[in-house]
């Protein structure tokens, strides 16, 4: 196998990882989206008498998960990104080497 093929599996293998990544981006935006709409719903319609105790903790522990999801969605939205320049300097550098050889 020559240099040009490896480099070329390995750009699609970080093409992949760059797809992977943004799928699992975009399930984490339906996610946030669904424990925000349900931690909006009960803070909404519970009774103040309710949100004490046990489920204040719950009403306040989803809002901290809904902010974890949203900073992985945007850890993940670097990731992707610097995913997509490897892949790009990897195809630019492909195209280089084919010229020269």
């Amino acid at each position: 196998m020559n240099d040009t093929s490896v480099g070329a599996r390995d750009a699609r293998r970080i093409e992949r990882a760059r797809d992977k990544a943004g799928d699992v981006r975009e399930r984490l935006e339906v996610v946030g989206a669904e424990i925000h709409l349900t931690n909006s719903i009960l803070e909404r319609e519970l009774p103040a008498r309710h949100k004490q105790g046990d489920v204040r903790k719950a009403l306040d522990q989803n809002g901290a998960v809904a902010d974890k999801v949203d900073d992985a969605k945007e850890e993940l939205r670097e990731v992707e990104a610097l995913l997509e320049q490897e892949a790009s300097e990897r195809r630019r550098l492909e195209r280089e080497i084919g010229r020269r050889v």
